[in-house]
């Protein structure tokens, strides 16, 4: 079957009191409008109002709103476009069927009167022509009364025709209840003379009714229906799982993203931090090893990543790693240790330390943040050696005081005595001895009257390379008798430094004295210049290294401390008044000493000395 071509008749529905469609307006600002009591009301969307809640929402639930606009959109488009397919659908069965009825009558009247004019042949040919789809086929007169049928229960019957005179379309029912279209057709012939017949065949003025069954095309339309709905479903299916595909994808590279940048931020943060972060798995194998860590010790952080603390850290309590006496006693550690690397300083370390926890609250390793407080414990020292000096220094000063005219009276007597006795006299030696004590007495007080003194420093320019130099082979002449070789390293960028010269000889020489003395037979000093860096200006480390007995953990740090001496014949003011003038300079000293190993002593001073630099020797 084809389309009718050039039909433009109207089509009714195919099913009675149907509601019609309602047009849907959508705006560009989205007012939405609603009927509440038969009269329409507005819901007004104000864009940059609800433009700023959408965008304070959360990205998640943003997703999830652009989904459901998405998904509602789509919704109604793909409802619109079934809706539209059916209905297209429709129209076109529609057509077919009356298509069909219309050929049918078109071919019973294109036979001529010949054939119509005859009953018995009239009836013939409407059996011939009604096909399958085709119900009945009737002729009826202008009153609607059936005169000749193709099914004879229709015979007698009457049909109502609404437009008479032009060709009608009725939906109606046969009497098995199917559905039905009626195209009523009027009869129309061209005979120009009379004829008898008419009173046998009474056809003027009549109409050709073809019953179109349409249970056929409703099958076809229903089957079209589900296809139609079917494809849309899959569609919509196939457009909501690349929806949910997107979102899923978005949402995971949002979630790496955050992840990265919480990672590079997580690494930044361990990077800038002032203090060592370490971190080991549940196994003891290190996981983190930040800068600060690597500065501390000595080690870098390919050498430490992944491998077993014990082995690469010597952080250890009673000879055990620190993270394995965490995990297995299952208790945090806050104290402080003493770490001892080879080729590092002996450092004093903060350490605290926590648990790493799982999922369910299990632990899985341990991190440690470790302070390297050595810096602060000998600031606090130094000041408590400043305090107990100044102390010290008043002491002995007053006591000297009263020492010293008491033994101007007993040198003096001592001394008048010693000349009233004749030469040969024994007892002259006795009187030589008490001499001799008082004056090595008046030395002493003469020391701790300098000691005590506050000097005030006579600045010059002169070359710390060669006052070096000059004080080297003055004590090669007094060492002939032992084997000690001097090796010297002096910068030749060091020019010339602002100092008070005599001070600085006298540092000198009480360092180089000490190194000598703690030398027994055979040994070598080094003396090392170079330049540094101090906050306000450029610096000078004078480094001067002994092979000889070293100085006892238990008396390092005691050895500035007056009066304080590991020698027989010692004063104990020596190291004092060293530390003192390096003070005055605005410098600072320090020591490194293993015992039976040797001594270091480094100084660092102001290339401009009277300077008030707060010293920041970087390198140290």
């Amino acid at each position: 079957m084809h389309r009718a071509p050039n039909c433009r008749t109207s089509v009714p529905r195919f099913q009675e009191g149907r509601p019609a469609c309602k047009k849907i307006d959508f705006c560009g600002s989205l007012p939405s409008r609603k009927r509440k009591n038969g009269k329409r009301w507005f819901i007004k969307l104000e864009k940059g109002k609800n433009q700023k809640i959408f965008e304070s929402l959360p990205f998640r639930e943003r997703n999830i709103v652009l989904a459901l606009i998405i998904i509602l959109l789509l919704t109604l488009l793909l409802g619109f476009m079934t809706y539209k397919e059916v209905q297209r659908e429709r129209y076109y069965l529609w057509e077919l069927a009356r298509s069909e009825g219309l050929n049918i009558a078109f071919s019973i009247q294109a036979l001529g009167p010949k054939f119509i004019l005859n009953e018995n042949i009239l009836k013939e040919i409407l059996l011939l022509l009604k096909k399958e789809e085709v119900s009945y086929i009737d002729i009826c007169n202008d009153k609607g009364l059936i005169l000749i049928s193709t099914e004879e229960e229709r015979g007698e019957r009457t049909i109502q025709i609404f437009n008479p005179g032009k060709i009608n379309f009725v939906n109606t029912q046969d009497k098995k209840g199917n559905r039905v279209l009626q195209v009523i057709k009027p009869f129309n012939l061209d005979i120009n003379r009379p004829l008898d017949i008419w009173k046998i065949l009474p056809i003027q003025n009549s109409y050709l009714v073809v019953g179109i069954n349409l249970e056929g095309s409703y099958l076809l339309l229903s089957q079209t229906r589900r296809r139609i709905i079917l494809n849309y479903g899959i569609i919509m299916a196939l457009v909501l799982l690349g929806i949910y595909v997107i979102f899923k994808l978005q949402e995971t590279y949002i979630v790496k993203k955050t992840l990265n940048e919480m990672k590079v931020y997580t690494s930044k943060l361990l990077e800038t931090m002032g203090n060592a972060v370490i971190s080991v798995d549940n196994k003891g194998i290190i996981k983190t090893f930040n800068r600060k860590s690597e500065e501390i010790f000595g080690k870098r952080r390919e050498e430490a990543l992944n491998k077993d603390c014990q082995e690469v850290l010597n952080l250890n309590i009673e000879g055990e790693c620190i993270f394995k006496k965490c995990l297995l006693e299952r208790e945090n550690i806050n104290q402080e240790i003493i770490l001892e690397e080879k080729g590092l300083n002996k450092k004093i370390m903060e350490v605290n330390t926590s648990f790493l926890t799982g999922e369910w609250g299990e632990i899985t390793g341990v991190v440690a943040e470790i302070r390297d407080v050595t810096e602060i414990k000998n600031l606090n020292e130094e000041i408590a050696r400043n305090k107990r000096l100044t102390a010290l220094g008043k002491l002995s000063a007053g006591i000297a005081h009263e020492i010293r005219n008491p033994l101007s009276s007993i040198r003096g007597l001592a001394q008048f005595v010693y000349n009233s006795f004749s030469k040969t006299d024994e007892r002259k030696e006795d009187l030589n001895t008490i001499i001799q004590e008082v004056d090595r007495l008046n030395k002493l007080v003469v020391q701790v009257l300098d000691y005590a003194k506050v000097k005030e420093l006579e600045l010059t320019y002169f070359s710390i390379n060669n006052l070096v130099n000059k004080i080297v082979e003055l004590f090669k002449q007094e060492i002939k008798n032992k084997q000690i070789r001097f090796y010297l390293e002096l910068c030749p960028d060091i020019s010339q430094i602002q100092a008070d010269e005599d001070q600085i000889r006298q540092i000198l020489m009480n360092i180089i004295i000490n190194a000598i003395q703690a030398i027994s037979e055979k040994g070598e000093i080094k003396i090392k210049t170079e330049k540094c860096l101090i906050k306000g200006g450029s610096g000078l480390k004078l480094i001067i290294e002994d092979n000889g007995v070293g100085i006892s953990e238990k008396d390092l740090n005691q050895i500035f401390d007056p009066f304080f001496s590991t020698k027989e014949q010692g004063s104990g003011l020596g190291l004092s008044i060293v530390y003192k003038l390096v003070e005055g300079h605005q410098g600072e000293i320090k020591v490194e000493s293993k015992e039976g190993e040797g001594t270091k002593f480094i100084i660092y001073l102001p290339q401009k000395g009277g300077s008030n630099f707060a010293e920041d020797i970087s390198g140290r």
